[in-house]
């Protein structure tokens, strides 16, 4: 009983001693640091500037004034800060961890490394989200690829057509296809997804013109058909894409096409929609616009130029009529155009080319440069239809095959792309055929445009080789295909009146007037006396053309430039523009 009692009497002063121990062993891993009586009372609190930068610091009841802890106040809201960014890691040694952290990690340097590594990963993070968000706005209506941690531009039209945005990013397609791998799909991406899911069955198809890329990158399976952006291809480009992306797809039922321009949505659509009509997955062009705008877009509009869709159309009849084969362009003249319900505000200048460049523009013609669009576009007698055309000559320019029309105004420029095998000689337009008509500033309800072309072949009628006489005018210049017999007899008779240059209305002037004409002055007696002689030696053989020496022979002149007064002048007579129709002619 008395040793229980002793026993009993002495545990509790062991347990003192014990929490004494504790104390002394904390205050030894804390490299011998002073402590206040006070701080026996307290939980322990690590004082050393050697401990963890980011352990957390525990809360005491009462305000504890000793000025180690002051010191390190600043420094756990540093880095409790830094934590909460994730600049710096959290490493919390175990109770039995004896080891000692390296001086270097509590240096200043390292701390700096520390938070400038975090730094850049939340930078990477950041730019990462922008970059989706980027790729997000510049795809706008068109269907993403979202599986499988892919997300790129990129469309399966058919189980064997895919459509996609440029892949750049790769700086074989120049410094700006470089950044553009930002916010379109990038090189790598690209690749990996169809070494992933079509490894050794894809075919990439690139129809940029203003971009390009190295083909080792896709293996070498591209192929290019390039034609500017917003713009038509060359129309023999088209079977020979349909014919490349067939044979292609016939080696293998597991092949598939990748076709891309910049956007991966006009152009691409144009050829997309052509292989599907060349491969018969639909009957007529509407059908596969329609199923490709619903399959691309998701609002349904992908192919929306009104051009690229008339391509499409134009296909459609190739495979119809031609065997699937590319016809040769239709050589042809463009006389002039009329605008029909044309408002007082629409007076546009002109620019006809093709694919190899301009072929005629109002601002550089000698007959127009120096005239603004209200002087030579003639108000016909037919009210709400302008008309333009170059008197005097029998066209504006030549044409073959495929031509693109440029209307530029100040309320906005509107333009169309024709081909002359797959048109009429004449063609009215509305305005809703045009590109970009639809983004002009004012609506033009009920306008049209009406292009008239002849048939041509090359040779030039004798009285449009005169070079003596460029300011005659010939009004009856257009082509059998217009001038019926019943008309062609009153077009004459109207025509003869003022402009006309046959050769009988010639032999009516008075010989004063051509050797007005074509004498040179001071000579003018001399001169007479040989157009005398030349005059009864025509009389007397049957050669018609005139014995003229040097002195005789006329100089050529230049093409003048006309003013609006001469343009009005010759717009006096109707005839003049009415293209060989008896629309004009009956209103005099």
């Amino acid at each position: 009983m008395a040793s229980e009692s002793n026993s009993s009497s002495s545990q509790p002063p062991t347990e003192v001693t014990d929490d004494k121990t504790s104390a002394t062993t904390i205050s030894d891993q804390t490299n011998n640091s002073t402590t206040t009586p006070s701080s026996m009372e307290t939980p322990p609190v690590i004082s050393s500037s050697d401990g963890v930068p980011n352990f957390p610091k525990p809360t005491s009841p009462r305000e504890n004034t000793s000025q180690s802890q002051s010191q390190n106040t600043g420094k756990w809201a540093i880095a409790r800060i830094a934590s909460g960014f994730g600049l710096i890691s959290s490493k919390s040694s175990g109770p039995n961890d004896n080891s000692t952290p390296s001086p270097s990690a509590s240096s200043p340097s390292a701390v700096l490394q520390s938070v400038g590594k975090g730094l850049v990963d939340a930078s990477l993070g950041a730019v990462k989200v922008v970059q989706v968000r980027a790729r997000h706005m510049v795809s706008q209506n068109k269907r993403r690829y979202q599986e499988g941690g892919f997300d790129l531009d990129l469309t399966y039209i058919t189980d064997n057509i895919i459509a996609m945005g440029f892949p750049a990013g790769d700086m074989s397609s120049g410094l700006f296809g470089y950044f553009e791998g930002f916010y379109r799909n990038h090189m790598e991406e690209v690749i990996k997804f169809f070494e992933t899911h079509h490894k050794d069955r894809y075919k990439v198809y690139n129809l940029c013109s203003e971009r390009l890329y190295d083909a080792s990158l896709f293996a070498g399976k591209v192929a290019s058909f390039p034609f500017n952006d917003h713009n038509c291809p060359p129309i023999h480009l088209i079977p020979l894409f349909c014919q490349s992306a067939y044979s292609w797809l016939k080696e293998d039922i597991l092949n598939v096409v990748v076709v891309h321009c910049k956007a991966g949505k006009a152009r691409t659509g144009l050829m997309i929609c052509s292989l599907l009509l060349f491969l018969k997955f639909f009957p007529t062009s509407e059908e596969c616009i329609e199923y490709y705008n619903q399959r691309r877009c998701v609002d349904g509009k992908g192919l929306i130029l009104p051009s690229q869709i008339r391509y499409v159309s134009y296909f459609e009849r190739i495979l119809r009529d031609f065997n699937g084969e590319s016809p040769p362009g239709r050589r042809c003249m463009l006389r002039g155009f009329r605008l029909h319900e044309c408002p007082y505000w629409v007076r546009p200048s002109l620019t006809v080319s093709d694919h190899n460049g301009i072929l005629f523009t109002t601002r550089k013609h000698p007959k127009t440069k120096n005239l603004m669009p209200e002087d030579f576009w003639i108000r016909a007698p037919k009210k709400g239809i302008v008309v333009f055309a170059l008197p005097g000559e029998r066209g504006l320019t030549e044409l073959t095959g495929d031509f693109k029309i440029q209307f530029h105004d100040r309320q906005g420029d509107f333009y169309c792309w024709l081909n002359t095998t797959m048109m009429e000689n004449r063609v009215l337009l509305q305005g809703s055929d045009f590109d970009d008509f639809d983004k002009r500033k004012l609506p033009v309800p009920g306008f049209k445009v009406e292009i008239v072309m002849i048939d041509y072949d090359g040779t030039i009628p004798e009285k449009y080789k005169s070079s003596d006489k460029p300011m005659l005018i010939s009004s009856n210049d257009s082509s059998p295909s217009y001038n019926n017999p019943s008309n062609s007899a009153r077009n004459k008779d109207s025509d003869e009146n003022v402009f006309s240059d046959s050769d009988d209305d010639d032999q009516k002037d008075e010989d004063k007037s051509t050797v007005s004409i074509a004498l040179p002055p001071g000579k003018i007696e001399s001169q007479v006396t040989t157009l005398n002689k030349n005059t009864q030696q025509l009389s007397l053989n049957s050669n018609p053309t005139l014995v003229k020496t040097e002195a005789d022979k006329p100089k050529p002149k230049p093409i003048p430039n006309l003013n609006p007064g001469d343009i009005k002048a010759i717009a006096a007579d109707a005839s003049v523009f009415s293209f060989g129709d008896d629309e004009d002619d009956l209103s005099d």
